[in-house]
């Protein structure tokens, strides 16, 4: 007896030695950020690449600017004489030279993240896809129109290209008829009868290029797997030893529609049968005009066809390469952070679908598009992703880009779920920068600040990849809203990703409840929340993953008319079971699928007790069930009447009393809690230009400790305090953080 004693007393002293160990260790790695977790910006190659030169940029950028890595972005020769990179891309010479690049980061203990073309987009593979495989190139979808009054007899010559539907329309009766059967021998023979009618071709015809060379057809397996072989394969033949250790994540830039919102591929049609279970030829002209009481519902199957296609085309088959050769890859769409994913990027849930490290591109200026960056956190929280990048900086201007922008853009991102960051960024010539800013150890505003800004990045990230994000709130990607809206080529559509309907509401729901409520959510796709991994329990929706499991109190339906009958169904049983449902701005009638609108109708009925077609969208309503259930309508949501909505069912996770309110626009207030290791983990973030003081509540009994990522301290929080409220044990600290200034609580 007295033996196992002994045993057990040693393996207590081990194991609370292991603890101690443990935390002194975690204490270290926060001070001293391991490399992984720091800045890794991209490098501009604008001139000609030299051994020397590379070494001397490579050892200023880990010594002078604390950058862990570097990508390698090679670059096209600009119309107007911008250089771009020399020797050229993949060429022997250039392969030497990025020989020298592995060398170099091998010495200096660096990462190289593979950029994957000569420019962006991806999928020029240097200018080798046009010249090689010309039949491979990007597609677009065009409409070629006559009118004809009948009755009287048309013929006519089909447009050149591969016609994928040729369709007639009433133009008072909307009603459509397939003069497939008409056509022989490319001419279309028709006897058009009374009435007005426009005689709808749909060919699909190569398209151009927005750079220097043409781009592969991103929705075609084929022709993605030859830009495979050209770039990927290339890279891997010649340093395939790098891959996993110097090499350790690819990157893809701007895959999608920009410049092409009519992109479109040769098995469309196929694809749509596939999904949908009907022939698409009768119904192509709703992509251009409202046929009738479908138009919602076939637009959407149209694209949700697209996104479906571009899912499981490049960036599949990218993912799945980077998977076999020991690496991860990240990269990103256009406007993925923009109001309509459907011109841009097809889906923004379903683009990441195979992506290991989903990215957010925060450029142009900064908060621009603040309030879509969410999506794509959400989208990672959704396949249970623990890193999520950012490209960011890009194109801002150099008169704004300061030290403390540097913060502010970043800790707005970081509180949006983002844990790695590739600052846009570094220049091989830094005095021919055509994208601006010059984040670089060349830049005489911001060399100064690079080191520990790259320390803060690190000691950041290190806390927040992977665990599990704390959110009471999840709120639906209005995708059907935004599919049965869109149309090609209106004239009322003002820029690409920006077409939504008045209705369209949820990047502003977005910035309420981040920025001004100050309560976290998750975007949840709708045809997702279908899915077994969505359950509901006692007024619960449970999103089960193996890591990063949240439970939503409260849904939100954001403004819109059309939605799936099916996912209101399942809001419905959350509803019935004492769930929060709450719709801002527009109850929807319409569903995404065909000929279900009344199904609609009656589940909007069974949650809110109203009819959406005759009720005054003005009012707001109400509605309650006897176990609990709780429904609100929101007419004209706004910070005030949106929390209260929430609080009735919601004790909210952190509290701040008194609530910050900030004079201006420049920066935010906001937070993002991790439970991470048993951990709890709270980031605070102040990015504006004003002192916060405030008192935090926090939800539970903890004893959290103030790490400052700032310069890797950590001290006590005092007056920290405990308190119970109808059964409910709670936390108490105060707060303080000076402008463009952030810390954490950790609990032990």
């Amino acid at each position: 007896m007295k033996g196992i004693l002994v045993e057990i007393g040693i393996a207590m002293v081990l194991l609370l030695v292991g603890c101690a160990s443990n935390e002194s260790d975690f204490g270290e790695r926060f001070k001293n950020p391991p490399d992984e977790f720091k800045p890794m910006p991209f490098w501009h190659i604008n001139g000609e690449m030299t051994t020397e030169s590379i070494r001397q940029q490579m050892k200023d950028a880990r010594e002078l600017g604390g950058f862990s890595g570097i990508s390698v972005l090679p670059l096209a020769p600009k119309k107007d004489g911008r250089p771009g990179t020399t020797p050229k891309f993949l060429s022997e010479e250039y392969l030497l030279r990025f020989q020298d690049v592995l060398d170099n980061a091998e010495e200096l203990d660096m990462q190289v993240v593979l950029y994957d073309d000569n420019d962006f987009p991806s999928g020029m593979a240097g200018g080798k896809i046009g010249e090689l495989f010309p039949q491979h190139t990007m597609k677009r979808l065009d409409k070629v129109e006559k009118e004809a009054t009948g009755p009287k007899q048309f013929t006519d010559q089909v447009p050149e290209g591969k016609l994928l539907s040729a369709v007639a329309m009433n133009v008072q009766s909307l009603e459509r008829i397939d003069l497939s059967s008409y056509i022989e021998e490319g001419k279309l023979n028709w006897e058009v009868p009374a009435g007005d009618w426009k005689i709808m071709y749909f060919p699909m015809v190569v398209d151009s290029h927005h750079k220097a060379f043409p781009v592969v057809d991103y929705l075609d397996t084929t022709a993605v797997r030859e830009m495979i072989r050209l770039t990927y394969d290339k890279y891997y033949e010649r340093f395939g030893s790098y891959f996993g250790n110097t090499i350790k994540t690819t990157f893809f830039d701007d895959v999608g529609f920009w410049k092409h919102p009519r992109t479109w591929t040769g098995l469309f049609n196929e694809k749509f049968v596939q999904l949908n279970g009907y022939d698409p030829s009768p119904y192509y002209p709703a992509l251009w005009y409202d046929i009738g009481p479908e138009t919602e519902s076939v637009r959407n199957a149209f694209f949700k066809t697209r996104a479906e296609l571009l899912a499981e085309g490049f960036p599949k088959l990218v993912g799945e390469w980077a998977k076999a050769h020991g690496v991860k890859d990240t990269g990103h769409p256009p406007g993925n952070y923009d109001p309509t994913p459907i011109d841009m990027n097809a889906d923004i849930f379903k683009f990441f679908r195979h992506t290991a490290m989903p990215l957010t591109d925060a450029i142009i200026a900064y908060q621009f598009g603040q309030d879509g960056h969410k999506l794509i956190s959400s989208a990672a929280d959704y396949y249970d992703r623990p890193v999520v990048s950012t490209e960011i900086y890009g194109a801002y201007k150099e008169n704004t880009m300061d030290s403390l922008m540097l913060y502010r853009s970043v800790m707005d991102l970081l509180v949006r779920g983002v844990n790695f960051v590739v600052p846009h960024g570094l220049w091989y010539n830094p005095d021919e920068v055509y994208i601006s800013p010059l984040v670089s150890p060349y830049s005489e505003k911001l060399a100064p600040a690079l080191p520990a800004y790259s320390e803060f990045v690190g000691r950041a990230c290190m806390l927040l990849q992977g665990g599990k994000r704390v959110a009471d709130i999840g709120m639906f990607y209005p995708f059907e809203e935004l599919a049965g809206w869109y149309r090609f080529e209106h004239p009322d559509n003002p820029r690409q990703g920006f077409f939504v309907s008045p209705e369209t509401d949820y990047l502003e729901i977005s910035g309420l409840l981040t920025n001004d409520i100050r309560q976290d959510f998750t975007f949840i796709h709708p045809e997702y929340f279908l899915d077994e991994k969505y359950d509901i329990e006692e007024g619960i929706v449970s999103l089960n993953n193996e890591e990063n499991s949240q439970e939503y109190k409260a849904i939100i339906i954001s403004g819109c008319k059309v939605i799936s009958y099916k996912t209101l169904e399942k809001i419905r049983d959350f509803y019935v079971q004492g769930g929060l449902v709450i719709s801002t701005t527009q109850l929807p009638f319409k569903s995404s699928e065909k000929g279900e609108d009344s199904k609609v109708i009656e589940r909007i009925q069974e949650i809110f007790g109203v009819d959406p077609l005759s009720f005054d969208m003005s009012k707001t309503h109400d509605n309650s069930n006897d176990n609990g259930g709780h429904s609100v309508f929101i007419p004209q949501p706004k910070e005030k009447n949106l929390s209260e909505a929430i609080a009735r069912h919601i004790v909210a996770d952190v509290q701040f009393l008194p609530e910050p309110s900030l004079a201006t626009d420049i920066g935010k207030f906001s937070y993002i809690h991790k439970i991470k290791d048993n951990r709890h983990i709270y980031y605070f973030s102040n990015s504006s230009d004003e002192t916060i003081e405030t008192e935090v509540v926090l939800r539970g009994k903890i004893n959290p400790e103030n790490w400052n990522p700032h310069n890797g301290t950590s001290s006590k929080i005092e007056n920290v305090s405990h308190f119970e409220e109808n059964g409910q044990q709670f936390t108490k600290g105060k707060l303080y953080l000076k402008p463009v200034s952030s810390t954490f609580w950790i609990s032990p």
